[in-house]
């Protein structure tokens, strides 16, 4: 696959980057923000057209009730990881709002899907299709369809 994406802050090229080497400048990033092995990050080309970025994270216990939590909102953690929005001094260009400093959130995954999609192109990324966002409790996965 030829595509740019957009994760952590970075459009990497995968016209000229391998799928390997993209995986690691991003865990490497992921590294300097929440030290070593605090966020594991996979990409995975699932097809032609698709890509699957997964990002393996725990949450402190009771900080979010999965029981109760509601598939159609993404954490604003979960949010920030994926984009890399606040991280050493990166500001996703179509920001989806949100509470005061240091507050965390939920907020639509619609939102999020359509303020991340608006900042890939605006960052120079290939158009994508879809975006299809899988929280769970040990990983948030974001497949990205072209």
């Amino acid at each position: 696959m030829k595509k740019k994406i957009f994760v952590m802050g970075n459009v990497y090229d995968l016209g000229t980057l391998g799928v390997n080497e993209v995986e690691n400048a991003v865990q490497a990033d992921l590294d300097k923000v929440f030290n070593a092995g605090g966020v594991r990050f996979r990409l995975k080309e699932v097809s032609g057209k698709t890509l699957e970025l997964t990002f393996f994270r725990k949450y402190k216990v009771g900080e979010i009730d999965w029981l109760n939590y509601d598939p159609k909102l993404i954490y604003n953690i979960d949010a920030n990881i994926i984009t890399g929005h606040s991280f050493n001094g990166f500001r996703i260009p179509d920001y989806w709002g949100g509470v005061p400093f240091g507050y965390t959130f939920f907020m639509p995954k619609r939102e999020f899907t359509r303020c991340y999609k608006n900042s890939a192109v605006l960052l120079g990324t290939d158009q994508i299709e879809r975006v299809k966002i899988t929280a769970q409790p040990e990983k948030v996965v974001m497949r990205l369809t072209f």
